[in-house]
């Protein structure tokens, strides 16, 4: 996944005007027009980056002249002190931009970081590791190219991208195959129906109904081993609720398609990114230190 510019400037431009309004106090008092700095983006742990384009975005919209070397590329797996990219220009932008820079990069990068340790730890079993559609709507485009990143894959990214029947529309509609039967003769004909399960005779519905997609929700692992056993192929299928790093191999393990994990997204750390003027401060080269040392 590529990230397109036009798409995610508004994103960036948002986030300035939330930060600075009507200018920074602070830093465009303390400096002169045309004053300068030089600063460096250094990881402090070792993980997946993502978001650099949204770093380097941050700096030349507060200064379009500013020059920024950009030493890594999103994806790269980097470890402490590892130098991501510096960056020149009028001073006061590095107290303007720093937050929102370091944000951004430590936010993505945390996604990425968890997406590609769950798809490493799926890899011999020949299965998908995705997102669930969780996420924050104003930055869910970010959020999902961190997720491809990683190198996982986006499960949705919204309601516009399939017909998702869960639980809720089973209920108002009287059951998979009434909500089905409403649906089929509206919907656009590009799209597949996926519908949420919970039991074995919500599965064997669901194929009755010439479903695509069937999600096993919140199934024990044998059932869910019988699920997939039943489906027998005829339908992509999707495991979801409460993965976790202690379940994830004995699901894939069940000869499930895919695996979706919100917690890709909205739960853990984000990887810790610092920013200093000019050479590391003391501080940062403790942290580096105890970091290299504890791997």
């Amino acid at each position: 996944m590529k990230l397109i510019d036009s798409i995610f400037r508004p994103i960036v431009e948002w986030g300035i005007r939330e930060e600075l309004l009507h200018g920074d106090h602070t830093g465009q008092n303390l400096w002169e027009p045309g004053e300068t700095a030089t600063a460096q983006v250094y990881a402090k742990q070792h993980g997946i980056i993502a978001g650099l384009p949204v770093a380097t975005m941050t700096w030349k919209l507060l200064d379009p002249a500013c020059e920024v070397e950009v030493l890594a590329g999103d994806g790269d797996e980097v470890g402490p002190g590892d130098v991501l990219m510096r960056v020149t220009g009028e001073a006061w932008i590095f107290g303007a931009g720093e937050r929102l820079a370091l944000d951004y990069l430590q936010h993505l990068s945390g996604i990425a970081t968890r997406a590609h340790h769950y798809v490493k730890m799926v890899e011999p079993y020949d299965c998908v590791i995705t997102d669930a559609r969780k996420g924050i709507p104003v930055i869910r485009y970010l959020q999902k190219y961190a997720v491809a990143v990683g190198g996982a894959r986006s499960h949705m990214y919204s309601l516009h991208n399939a017909i998702l029947i869960k639980d809720n529309h089973i209920k108002m509609a009287g059951g998979i195959t009434a909500a089905v039967a409403r649906l089929r003769p509206r919907m656009q004909h590009t799209l597949k129906i996926e519908v949420e399960c919970e039991t074995l005779d919500d599965v064997q519905e669901a194929l009755d109904c010439g479903c695509e997609c069937i999600m096993f929700d919140n199934m024990d692992l044998d059932v869910l081993r019988q699920a997939v056993a039943l489906v027998g192929g005829r339908a992509y299928t999707v495991a979801t609720g409460g993965v976790n790093e202690s379940t994830v191999i004995e699901i894939a393990k069940t000869g499930v398609g895919h695996i979706a994990i919100g917690g890709i997204v909205h739960s853990g750390n984000v990887l810790d990114i610092s920013i200093d003027i000019g050479g590391l401060k003391d501080s940062a080269k403790r942290d580096i230190s105890r970091a290299k040392g504890a791997s």
